[in-house]
Order: structure tokens, then C-alpha cells, then sequence
């Protein structure tokens, strides 16, 4: 046998004093972890699927109402409703209001939107808002995440299959695993000479996106006018095709936005230059111009845009604008009355088109614009848009900083 070596007391000293060393740095790294930060509380069973409303309500009461400024539009994913308040994001029962899950970080809330059957919480640190937690709708146990550079502030938008980040100097398109599939704007570490992005100097006025593109309006420092790029994925997610139209006579601070992008199709609205009405044009993916709408007067700084089924809604302050979504071209609008006018832009359920009006819920037929019925809903005034989203026969409406449920 052979024997084994002797033990000095040196010997156990050092292998004590090592332990230690790993005991104290695995100690530091939790203490200073993402994990030791979260706290996170899954619901015990699963949320049901919401089936769809066959026919919209006869009638609608309030059933609950949550705080929720860190959304901008109700966050409904698979049958629960996120709100987002502080540090916290909260999975709601749709009828009851009830938390049923909830997670926190030790740091404040950007924004929550959604993708597919995720929430998508969106939290500050050092390096802006990057870091990205996605929580299943269903339960609240988290998925895929991410983390990186990005603006103090951003808006986050989504179509349900990605999710815009976008800041004044920077905006990154997420697809539903968090990967990146474009980065565009100033970058803090640079990883190859070429990924210069936005040169310096530039401003994001506004930007939206679909699945496959996103479209930014900026604001450069030796330029008068503003001009719109359109994004296209390339070979490296920080190296989008760009194509830059630009736009004469608009001026950083006209209140251009870009309101919609669907398939190779932009619409922007545009204020009048030089006596001209304001309007909204219709920009393809070569930068072409297929369409122009003139508008009665500039829209409110409150305007709010919702993608409802086939139709792009744009409420622009007293009345609103459906568009095709295929072609982004305007089919009718829904103008105010003597009694009642829109309050934000439309939602899609049961095959209608429904749309919050002073006092009430508005019906429409979606192909026509032709209204038909109101459903009497009691609002106090909030200053900004109603914004409307459904799940099955329930309606839920985010006025400011609160989400109220209505069934």
C-alpha cells in the first residue's frame, strides 16, 4: 500500500485559508447577482385560455382597476394581464384583478410590453435600459433574457412577434428568444470599427417597426431637416440596410412621427412646410412615396397608434383613422360627433371594430366605419389617450397610468 504523504500544519492553514477565499468570492458574486436581486413568484397553476367572444357584450361594467405606469397600452398574454408599477411586474387575474404571479428587481421599471405568449419587463441599470427579463403569461416563471446598452429612457412597442426598444440615441429589434436582429444608434462599446451605427450628433425622433423592419425618423446636428431611414436586417445585427429619404422642409421639432410599419410599407405623418396642409404619407421600401392623405389640422401630442386585426388605428385627438394594413392607405375615419368623439385608437373583437368614445364603448363595422351601437362606459377624464385591448369578452382600457378591466 502505499502511504500517503504527511500533512504539515502549513498544509491545512492554506487549504483552510483557500476555502475561505472561494466561500467569500461566491458569496461576493451572489451578494451582487442578478439572482440575489429578483424576486420572483410563480402562480401554482397555470392560467386557462381565454376563449374568444363570439359576439361583443350587450353591456360592460367595471370590474377592477391597477396601477400600471410602466405600460403604455394593456399587457394581455395568455390569458393574464401584466401591469407594471415601480420595480414590480404583476400577472392578473382578467376578472378579478387578483395578482396571480409576480417579479421584482432591485432596480426601476422601464416598460413592460409582450411577444407571443411573454411579458417583456424592461429594467434600468448603469447602461440604461437593458436589461430584459420575459415572464410567461401563463405562469410568471421566467424565459429567455437579455442584457446590454441602451438609453436612460425608451419606448417599447411590439406586433406580437418582436419588440422595439427605442431611446434618443439608440433602438435594438428583439425577436421572441431576446436575440437582437438589429441595433441602430450610437453604441458605448464597439465591438468592430464598422458598427458606427448613428453618426454623432443624431437624434431618434420617433421609430416604429414589423416582424422584419423598423423605420426612424432623426435629427442630425448639421442638418435642417429631418429624414426618415428605413431598416432592414443585414449580415450583422449591429450593420441593418438603411435607405434615407429625405424629408425637406421638416424640422426636428415639427412633430413628425412615424406612425406605422407594415410588410415594406411606412406611414408617417408629416406636419405642413411652408403653408402646406399636414399629412400623411405612405413611404415603400425604396423610399418611394405611393400615397399621400391630407389632413384638416395637426394632430394632438397625445396622438396614439394600435394595430387592430387587418387595420391600423390612429387616434390623433378628436377623431380617428383606420388604415388598410396591407397597403397602410386610409379607408375611412371616424370623425367626432355632436355628443360623443374617440378617445383613443380601436381594438378588434368578434369581427368588430370597437373603439372608446366620450361616455362609452363605440361598435363599428370594420370594413365600412360605420357605426353600430355604443356600450355606455363611465370614465373620469385622464388627460391622454384610452387605449384599448381585449381578452375573450372582457375589454381593458389603460387611461394614464391605469389599467381598468370592464366585462
Amino acid at each position: 500500500m502505499v502511504r500517503p504523504e504527511r500533512r504539515t500544519k502549513g498544509d491545512i492553514l492554506a487549504a483552510a485559508a483557500i476555502a475561505v477565499v472561494v466561500a467569500a468570492t461566491a458569496s461576493l458574486i451572489w451578494w451582487t447577482s442578478d439572482a440575489r436581486a429578483t424576486v420572483s413568484r410563480p402562480a401554482g397553476v397555470p392560467a386557462p385560455t381565454p376563449t374568444p367572444a363570439r359576439e361583443v357584450p350587450a353591456a360592460l361594467k367595471q370590474l377592477w382597476t391597477a396601477a400600471s405606469p410602466a405600460t403604455t397600452a394593456p399587457v394581455v398574454v395568455s390569458g393574464t394581464v401584466a401591469t407594471g408599477d415601480g420595480r414590480r411586474v404583476d400577472g392578473r387575474d382578467p376578472g378579478t384583478g387578483q395578482v396571480r404571479w409576480s417579479y421584482a428587481r432591485d432596480s426601476d421599471l422601464c416598460g413592460v410590453s409582450w411577444i407571443y405568449h411573454l411579458a417583456v419587463a424592461v429594467y434600468k441599470d448603469d447602461r440604461g435600459c437593458g436589461q430584459v427579463s420575459t415572464l410567461d403569461g401563463t405562469t410568471g416563471r421566467r424565459g429567455p433574457a437579455r442584457s446590454g446598452y441602451a438609453d436612460p429612457r425608451v419606448r417599447l412597442s411590439s406586433d406580437g412577434t418582436t419588440v422595439l426598444s427605442a431611446g434618443v440615441t439608440r433602438l435594438e429589434l428583439w425577436r421572441s428568444d431576446m436575440v437582437r436582429m438589429l441595433a441602430y444608434g450610437e453604441t458605448d462599446a464597439r465591438v468592430k470599427p464598422s458598427a458606427r451605427g448613428l453618426h454623432s450628433g443624431c437624434r431618434l425622433v420617433s421609430a416604429a417597426a414589423s416582424s422584419s423592419a423598423v423605420s426612424v425618423l432623426e435629427s442630425c446636428a448639421n442638418q435642417a431637416d429631418l429624414r426618415l431611414v428605413l431598416l432592414r436586417p443585414g449580415k450583422e445585427d449591429d450593420e441593418p440596410q438603411q435607405h434615407v429619404v429625405a424629408e425637406p422642409g421638416i424640422g426636428a421639432n415639427s412633430g413628425a412621427v412615424v406612425l406605422a410599419v407594415w410588410e415594406n410599407n411606412t406611414a408617417v405623418y408629416l406636419p405642413g412646410s411652408s403653408g402646406a396642409q399636414p399629412r400623411v404619407d405612405v413611404v415603400d421600401d425604396t423610399g418611394t412615396t405611393v400615397s399621400s392623405t391630407l389632413l384638416p389640422k395637426p394632430p394632438s401630442t397625445l396622438a396614439a397608434v394600435s394595430q387592430a386585426g387587418s387595420l391600423v388605428t390612429w387616434w390623433t385627438g378628436d377623431s380617428l383613422m383606420v388604415f388598410d394594413g396591407s397597403s397602410l392607405t386610409l379607408r375611412y375615419t371616424i370623425a367626432a360627433g355632436e355628443t360623443t368623439a374617440p378617445l383613443g385608437p380601436g381594438v378588434m373583437m368578434a369581427g368588430r371594430l370597437l373603439v372608446p368614445v366620450t361616455g362609452a364603448i363605440g361598435v363599428y363595422d370594420p370594413v365600412s366605419g360605420a357605426n353600430e351601437r355604443y356600450i355606455p362606459v363611465n370614465r373620469a377624464p385622464s388627460g391622454s389617450a384610452v387605449v384599448p385591448a381585449v381578452s375573450g369578452s372582457r375589454v381593458f382600457e389603460q387611461r394614464g397610468d391605469t389599467v381598468v378591466a370592464l366585462g
